[in-house]
Order: C-alpha cells, then structure tokens, then sequence
C-alpha cells in the first residue's frame, strides 16, 4: 500500500506492511523532522539539527567514516556548519518514510550541498548530492534520529521512487 501525505509543500511517500495505529501523526512527525534538519542545516545551526539525534546516534558520513556517540555526531555537524574557509548552500528532497511498526522507521531523502569559497560565493569548490537514510526510533513518544548513512549519488532526486527491475536506472529522473 502506498500513501501519499501532502504536509506544507514537503510530499512525503510512505510505505509501510502493517496497519500502525498512529502512521499518519508519526509521517507528519518524522517529515517535519526532515524539515526542521533542513532549516538547521541552511541557518548552518548545528545545535539545533542535534535536537532530533539520540544519545548514542550514529553517522556514517558520504566519505565513509563513522561517528559513534551523540557528541561526536555533534562535532562532525560543528566543521560542517563553522567551516573557517568555506560555506555552503544545503537543500533537502521530499522524504520517502517507510514505518516498519509503531516505534521505529526509515527515512530516505536526497540532499544537495554546495559548497563555495567564504570570501568568494560565486566560486563552487565542490557541488555534492546524494541520499540520507535515517533510521528513527520513538522513544517516550518522540521521534528521534538513531543511525544515519549518507552517500553520495549522481544527481539530485525530488521525490525518492522504486525502480523497476529492467529498465534502465542510469538515466537522470
């Protein structure tokens, strides 16, 4: 079964097996936690995009290496958003959330990151895109990210949608 929520202007595609008794609320909940990670990360505000991790989340950034620990999370957001030489312009795509039960989900959205030289905005260093998967848990009654894998992918999706098995999938969307 396939749901589709409109939620502001972010079109989340849902999937999930069972019925689960709050999946709308838990949706709109876990797409506004795309959303507010999204702000953060424009406002470069690493405290703020920390609100949403566990203690003992972890992160495997686009290069491979991986963050144990809520605090090293953290430490990996604060050279990204206070990088003394360059800046960025982030953006996210509309979630695909896929609830496996009524405490824990998958959420994948692409993202974009372009990254440019401080004194010199019109100068791109390196324009990056790819895919977020972030595994949440409900834990007392609120969503929190507990695992995140990034990486990197050929261009930019809007939306996240299965690919057919047999076509062709190295064409751009």
């Amino acid at each position: 079964m396939k749901v589709v929520l409109l939620v502001g202007l972010v079109q989340p595609a849902v999937s999930y097996q069972a019925p689960i008794p709050d999946a709308v609320s838990d949706t709109e909940a876990l797409t506004d936690m795309v959303m507010q990670r999204e702000h953060a990360m424009q406002a470069k505000d690493a405290t703020l995009a920390m609100q949403q991790f566990s203690d003992d989340a972890t992160w495997i950034n686009s290069q491979g290496y991986y963050f144990e620990g809520k605090s090293a999370v953290a430490r990996f957001h604060t050279l990204l958003t206070q990088d003394p030489q360059r800046d960025y312009h982030y953006e996210a795509g509309s979630p695909r959330i896929r609830l496996l039960d009524s405490s824990n989900a998958v959420v994948y959205y692409s993202w974009k990151m372009t990254w440019f030289e401080r004194d010199n905005p019109e100068k791109v260093i390196n324009p990056e895109v790819g895919l977020m998967t972030l595994t949440a848990q409900k834990r007392d009654g609120k969503w929190y990210w507990v695992a995140t894998t990034v990486q990197h992918t050929p261009w930019f999706y809007q939306s996240i949608e299965p690919e057919p098995i047999g076509e062709t999938i190295h064409s751009e969307p």
